[in-house]
Order: C-alpha cells, then structure tokens, then sequence
C-alpha cells in the first residue's frame, strides 16, 4: 500500500558518504545495459568490497537530456515504453504520483550492504510517490488517532537572493475565542548572516484556513515577508502572480515564491529532511517549541552557506529528491546506499544503487551507472 500523504508543498539536503571510485566506464556500454562477467547473466564475484557490482548496470547519459530507464530490462527505453527511473538533470523520478501513468514509488536511501539481500526486508514501513513539493513537504506527522498534526519543528532555511533567514514551524494551531483553530500557523524565523543571527521573530496565528476545509479559489492564503514581517492575503492566482511574499499558507501546505510555487526566485531547504523517515509519531509529539529552541538558535551563516546545500524552488519531490547526490565533494558523486523501487505495475520490487558518475558538473551527474537487481518479497 501506498503512502498516504496529507499536504501538497519541499526539498533535502545529501547524507550518506559516497562510495570508492570504481573502474572506468567501457565505451561499448555508453547508454546501454551490461553485466560484469563473460556469460552476460552479471554473476561475477565483486572485488573491493563493492556490494553493487554483480548486479547487471546500465549507464545513463543525462547530458543528452530526460532519459527513461526500464528496471526490468536494465535499459534506456523511451518515454512511451514501460519505465520506472527518470533521470532529469540532478534529479531522480518514479513512473507513478505526478510524475507518470504507473504505479512506481521509492524508498531510501538504505544501507548499500542491502543490496547484497534477496528480499524486500519487513520494516519498510511505506513507499514514496512523486508529488508536488517544496522544502515544506512534510514540516509535520500526522495522528491518525486523533486526526492531530504535529510539527517536526525542522530548521528551514529560505534564500532570497542573499538575504538568508530560518525559519521553524511551530504549530498549526490557533485559538479564535476561546476555541481551537486549525490551520491557524505559528512561527519563528531569524534573518541570518555572515555575522550571525538577527532577533527572532515570532509569527503568531498567520491565516492558512482558507475559507475551511474546501476551500476554493477565491479564498485567500496567508503569505508573509520574511525581511519586513509584514503579511498579505493572496489567492491562488494572486500569489502566483507576485513576487513580494516568501511564504504562503494554505491549509497544511506551506509553500515557497519560487520554482513551480511562485515568481519571486525564493529558494528554501530542510536542513534535517533526512530525519524524516525514521522519526516515530511518539518522538514528534513530544517536542515542544522551548524544547527546539536549542535547535534552531544552533544554524547560522555556515549552515547555510556549506557547499551542498540544496536550496530549490518548489516543484515535485520523489523519494530520491536531495538524497541521492553527494553534493559536498567536487565534482558531484553517488550516494552509496540501496533504494526500493517498485515496478511501474507497483508489485515488482527492485534494488536500485547508483553506483559513480563520470563527467559530473554542477548541472548534470553526466554519465551515471546504476545497478539494479530483481528481489522477492512484498512491498509495503
């Protein structure tokens, strides 16, 4: 089953180490399938520790463009065929959600010695489909219990040109006489620069209710500018058409002006996405805003300055989107982990590991190797 997902606005900064350089990519391979033994069935014993290399590979040249990759062939295919992987630019989609017609979704990363298993472990507690997305996406956890949403309180950082700030999202919340509220916002935020943090600003109650729980397109968001703290109230097309608001709220969403969310070239990034999913529902609903003040007084100018930061607009977020690129080393390398990938008939599992680049730049991960491996099990 599928995971379900409760807001529509994201983005992730890298974590895990890259793996060792490996042999030099053969001509004869450029864009196409290959194995690492004689008999082509890619059977061949692994040397240097490297758990990827008797999984048949394919490489994909993203210098050239999009490129759609069938997980069971282990090929470059075209858009019309069936297909689970796409590669665009620095970025990884599934055949499913926004991104296409089947019903492919990821999960990772996982530790790369995964990939030396035959099955689908038992933990895997949901798979990720491609949805609509900014840094925002998932700033809470949800209750189904209780239909209550509570903040991870994540440091966000947001970048208007140069101008940094960070912001944490402290409840959803409100009280309108005496009752409670929801989608009434609390926040902090902090301009940050290169000699340290300005006084925190705390936002209280800014209006995502938007006309209740269907609501429409007339109904306004709440929008706020972060250098001036001042607020608006903007439709949908409003908001899209102006470049004075950083941030809009709108019901559980949060959005960001840039990318597919605005015109105002904000960029923003969760300084802690990769936490997200191993934080248990009990360890969110026991923080509180004092408890993650610590956290959020701890970013400065260096966090958000250090090389590999991945600030982007809003647009769509796969289960790979900010974790599978090392961005910290120059030039760009593969995180060195395994991915669950489900077919595009969302039955078929796969190992998935993305194991070097050649001619990486600061746009294209240039020619990637990916290894692949058909696994039994179950998916969640």
């Amino acid at each position: 089953m599928m995971r379900a997902r409760y807001l529509l606005l994201l983005s992730f900064p890298v974590v895990v180490a890259p793996i060792a350089a490996c042999d030099e990519i053969p001509e004869d391979a450029m864009g196409g399938g290959g194995t690492d033994d004689a008999s082509g069935t890619g059977a061949a014993t692994g040397t240097g520790g490297n758990p990827f290399q008797e999984a048949p590979y394919v490489d994909v040249d993203t210098t050239m463009g999009v490129a759609f990759v069938d997980l069971d062939t282990v090929a470059v295919v075209a858009e019309t065929a069936d297909w689970e992987l796409k590669l665009e630019g620095l970025d990884v989609y599934t055949n499913g959600g926004v991104s296409g017609s089947g019903q492919s979704a990821a999960f990772g990363p996982q530790d790369d010695l995964l990939f030396l298993g035959s099955e689908v472990p038992g933990d895997i507690p949901f798979m990720i489909e491609d949805e609509p997305g900014g840094a925002f996406f998932d700033w809470y956890d949800y209750d189904g219990a209780t239909h209550a949403l509570y903040s991870r309180y994540h440091v966000i950082g947001v970048r208007r040109g140069d101008d940094l700030f960070k912001v944490q999202v402290l409840g959803y919340y409100g009280e309108e006489q005496g009752a409670p509220i929801s989608a009434l916002f609390q926040l902090r935020s902090a301009r940050v620069g290169s000699g340290g943090s300005e006084a925190t600003m705390t936002w209280e109650n800014i209006d995502g209710t938007a006309g209740g729980t269907s609501p429409t397109d007339s109904d306004p968001s709440g929008c706020i500018v972060l250098a001036t703290g001042s607020r608006l109230a903007l439709t949908p097309a409003q908001a899209a058409a102006s470049t004075e608001w950083d941030l809009c709220f709108r019901r559980d969403a949060i959005s960001v002006n840039g990318g597919d969310g605005g015109p105002g070239g904000v960029e923003a990034v969760n300084l802690q996405a990769a936490e997200i999913t191993s934080e248990a529902l009990d360890e969110v609903k026991s923080r509180t805003a004092a408890s993650e003040q610590a956290a959020f007084d701890a970013v400065g100018y260096a966090q958000l300055t250090v090389p590999g930061v991945d600030w982007r607009g809003d647009g769509v977020v796969s289960a790979f989107t900010g974790k599978w690129i090392d961005r910290s080393v120059e030039p760009y390398a593969p995180v060195s982990a395994t991915w669950i990938v489900a077919g595009a008939d969302g039955v078929t599992p796969f190992f998935v590991a993305f194991e070097k680049f050649e001619g990486a730049s600061a746009a294209s991960p240039g020619i990637v190797r990916i290894r692949v491996k058909k696994v039994g099990g179950n998916l969640p």
